[in-house]
């Protein structure tokens, strides 16, 4: 019994260790590829989109505005009852 403890205590460092040699070499890989990235990366180009106006042209008239409104209220006024 004594012996099995053994290997299983040795197993269980084995894979702590491969575990803990994939997670350096996996940070290692990940900031050379960053650096290389920064290094040989294109610049970014300026932007040729026209920017979004905050408000929309194209609102509804002001007669549909008022209609909506009151369907609206309306609808309001039938749920409450």
């Amino acid at each position: 019994m004594n012996a099995m403890m053994a290997q299983g205590v040795e197993l269980m460092l084995v894979g702590m260790g491969v575990v803990f040699v994939f997670l350096i070499v996996l940070v290692a890989v990940t900031t050379a590829m960053s650096a290389l990235v920064r290094k040989f990366g294109r610049e970014p180009q300026a932007s040729t989109a026209q920017p979004v106006p905050s408000l929309p042209q194209d609102l509804p008239p002001p007669a549909i505005i008022k209609a909506i409104e009151k369907a609206v209220q309306q609808h309001r006024q039938s749920s409450l009852s």
